[in-house]
This record gives C-alpha cells, sequence and structure tokens, in this order.
C-alpha cells in the first residue's frame, strides 16, 4: 500500500459500513468539509487522526517487519528463486494492492475491517 492509495482505501471502508462522510463527520464531532478533506487527503494528518478514524472504521492494521532488500536480493540472485519470506512479501502486497481497487475483494492481510466500536460522545481532540 502506499500513501496515494489510502483515499481510496479509507473510502472503501467507509462505504462497506455503509457510513456517509456527513455521518463520519457526526461521529468524529466535526463538519462534513473537514472530513472530506480528511478523506481526500489522508496524508497530512496526524496519525492520531488516522488512527481514529481507522478505529471508528473497524480497521485493523498489523505490522510486520520487512524482509531486508539485500537479504531479498542474495538469496533470490544466489538459487533464481525467491526465498518463503519474499514469496509471502510479495503476496502480502498483491493482497495490499487488491484492496485498493475496491471491487469487494477479499480484505487485505494486513489492514481488514474488524468490530465497529460504539462511540458514546462525540470525539473531542480532533
Amino acid at each position: 500500500m502506499t500513501l496515494s492509495q489510502l483515499p481510496l482505501i479509507l473510502k472503501g471502508f467507509r462505504k462497506e459500513h455503509g457510513l456517509t462522510q456527513a455521518a463520519m463527520a457526526e461521529k468524529l464531532g466535526i463538519t462534513q468539509q473537514s472530513y472530506a478533506y480528511f478523506e481526500a487527503n489522508p496524508a497530512t494528518a496526524t496519525l492520531d487522526r488516522l488512527f481514529m478514524v481507522l478505529r471508528l472504521l473497524g480497521v485493523e492494521i498489523s505490522l510486520h517487519q520487512a524482509v531486508p532488500a539485500t537479504s531479498r536480493s542474495r538469496s533470490s540472485t544466489a538459487t533464481g528463486k525467491d526465498d518463503t519470506a519474499t514469496q509471502t512479501l510479495k503476496r502480502k502486497i498483491t493482497k495490499t494492492t487488491n484492496t485498493a481497487t475496491l471491487n469487494k475483494k477479499k480484505t487485505s492481510a494486513l489492514i481488514k475491517p474488524g468490530r465497529m466500536t460504539p462511540i458514546k460522545q462525540k470525539m473531542e481532540s480532533w
């Protein structure tokens, strides 16, 4: 996943939950215009705000240590084949890339919907 794909991914998760930008804005205690700007430009937001929105959307993020590029290139070059870690990384990248198309395919192993946590009051730290 790249930062340029993040707006499409956020929009996809929001629509998957049947929420409008106005509904998300209401849950966050902000205007629809503020949420629309955030969704179009999530890379400019603080991590706190991004995680707040992801939590509202029931999105879980899993972090995995990447295989160093030198290890991948040496093992691939030496054997002529990709090692298991490289194959796993390629599958994860492919799954993440496919998620960005938002064609109701399975969600990524790295970013996947989880349970939505109901918010009892408006977020005050936006």
